[in-house]
């Protein structure tokens, strides 16, 4: 059934032809809202550059059929059958509630009348049957999947999951399928990257005032609930103030409203917030499920404590939790401890967690749809667990390490002591510089919590010259507003001194064979 509230035909035409796009996404009290949430964020921005956008939803009990509505969409809704059948080939089928073909036939009879450029769908239920059925009725199919567990019939995958690799959805996607993985590609809405200089300003001295509690949108299972009962047993300052996010859906409201009355702190419940960038930034301290607002408060620097709330989230709450850019917690019931933790790693938890996500990955998938660009520029820096420690030993040569204060290359078990001191440390962070897929060199920050930041960096030899260190000293920057930076240089290192001249170091004391270089922002 074909329902339209809301006319887009009048959106400006960018691309000279009006570019044709269908998302095909679900939500429900079991699905949840984020890839809806994150469609419509794409959805969004592909519209305000001349899209012809439109949404195929089925009417799942919890679903946000009318939050795409009122975001300016048409939406063709596709019902609920009685005594439908369900496939059981993938571990998610349950969620479409109908067979893959049977949802594929649905699709047709929307789509046949006008054939699409770009068919995106976001869907744990539906994978390469479905796809394949579908072919003759769209130009490109983009798939957006967190998973890795099925296979695609796909002209690009978008994985937004931190450490996801390439192998694992080689045998998964066909040939020529442009794979695009890693929170670098996280879907945000513009807000994200307009509020997050101001958020990550405000982290650079640490405080603890207001505290956001997000289980999600529907939170089916009231992990909410679960968080307030332990709070009343959490020793926090008093004028500690706490707001609560949850969506019009979600099942639990009024009995979070009657725990939330009971705690002794300031509390508010908030529902169907518009303006989600703006209170994560005002936020001194998060408590947070492991989905997709994961993201959100990675944008912002925004320290957490996570929760995970899904089996699908182990692969996430694993790799944040071992770079530390959160403070992972199995059950509710270790919060007090947590809190403790986490503001002795407070400001490293901000930085790390702040590199993962620069709320542009919109952008570089519009800049792919929309002028087919394969060479997006994909240089960041990750931050570094125990797995790096190899290819930092690599770097430890007697080139490198001529200009150090102890230039001794190290045995490489006092390098992995050293190493592994540094993963762990509050006070230090190792980046390693990845340009594509080919790992360029590291940087180094020490002294995080101090006002002043120590940089330095080390780029392999073959790439030397490319302008890696120069990026990676600016993205330091750039995730440190309102703090300074110092590097120590030795004399005779006539090529780190022209480096860092020139992006406004100022030579401010000679000690010895070292000089140190300032820089005041």
């Amino acid at each position: 059934m074909e329902a339209c509230r809301i006319n887009v035909s009048g959106a400006e035409e960018k691309w000279g032809v009006k570019l044709k796009v269908v998302f095909r996404v679900d939500s429900s009290y079991e699905i949840g809202t984020g890839h809806v949430m994150r469609c419509l964020t794409l959805a969004q921005v592909l519209k305000e550059n001349g899209a012809n956008v439109k949404f195929i939803c089925r009417k799942h009990k919890g679903n946000l059929i009318d939050k795409v509505y009122l975001s300016g969409f048409r939406v063709y809704e596709l019902e609920i059958l009685k005594e439908a059948k369900v496939d059981n080939k993938l571990a998610h089928s349950h969620l479409l509630e109908t067979t893959q073909q049977q949802d594929a036939d649905d699709c047709i009879d929307i789509l046949k009348a006008e054939k699409i450029d770009w068919l995106i769908v976001d869907h744990y239920a539906l994978d390469r049957q479905w796809q394949n059925r579908l072919r003759p009725y769209y130009e490109k199919l983009m798939v957006i999947d967190d998973l890795a567990d099925r296979q695609h019939q796909c002209d690009i995958l978008l994985d937004q999951t931190f450490g996801r690799q390439q192998k694992e959805y080689l045998m998964r996607t066909p040939k020529g399928c442009q794979l695009l993985l890693g929170s670098q590609y996280a879907l945000l809405r513009p807000d994200f990257y307009k509020w997050r200089e101001f958020s990550l300003k405000r982290r650079a001295k640490p405080e603890f005032k207001n505290l956001l509690v997000n289980m999600g949108g529907i939170d089916r299972n009231n992990r909410t609930g679960e968080v307030l009962q332990e709070l009343q047993n959490c020793v926090l300052p008093r004028d500690t103030s706490i707001i609560i996010l949850m969506g019009n859906s979600a099942p639990y409201i009024e009995d979070v409203r009657i725990m939330a009355d009971a705690l002794p702190y300031k509390t508010e419940i908030r529902i169907n917030v518009n303006n989600m960038a703006e209170i994560m930034a005002n936020a001194d301290l998060a408590i947070g499920a492991a989905g997709s607002t994961t993201w959100e408060r990675c944008c912002m620097g925004l320290p957490t404590i996570q929760i995970m709330t899904a089996d699908n989230q182990i692969q996430i709450v694993k790799n944040l939790d071992s770079i530390n850019a959160i403070q992972f917690i199995s059950s509710t019931c270790h919060l007090s401890k947590a809190f403790d933790k986490i503001f002795q790693f407070i400001n490293k938890i901000s930085l790390v967690s702040s590199s993962l996500v620069d709320g542009k990955g919109s952008l570089r998938i519009l800049e792919l749809i929309k002028h087919k660009k394969n060479n997006i520029d994909s240089f960041y820096m990750k931050p570094v667990d125990f797995s790096e420690n190899q290819f930092v030993y690599g770097l430890q040569t007697k080139v490198n390490r001529q200009f150090f204060i102890n230039p001794e290359v190290p045995s490489i078990e006092e390098h992995t002591k050293w190493f592994q001191e540094a993963v762990k440390s509050s006070i230090s962070q190792l980046f390693i510089l990845v340009q594509g897929s080919s790992r360029v060199g590291i940087l180094r920050v020490d002294n995080i919590k101090n006002s002043t930041l120590e940089v330095s960096v080390i780029i392999l030899k073959k790439y030397i010259g490319k302008g890696f260190a120069k990026k990676a000293l600016r993205d330091i920057e750039g995730l440190n507003p309102g703090k300074n930076f110092l590097a120590i240089i030795h004399n005779n290192n006539t090529a780190s001194k022209n480096l860092f001249l020139k992006i406004g170091y100022i030579l401010t004391k000679c000690k010895g064979e070292f000089n140190e270089y300032k820089k005041i922002l």
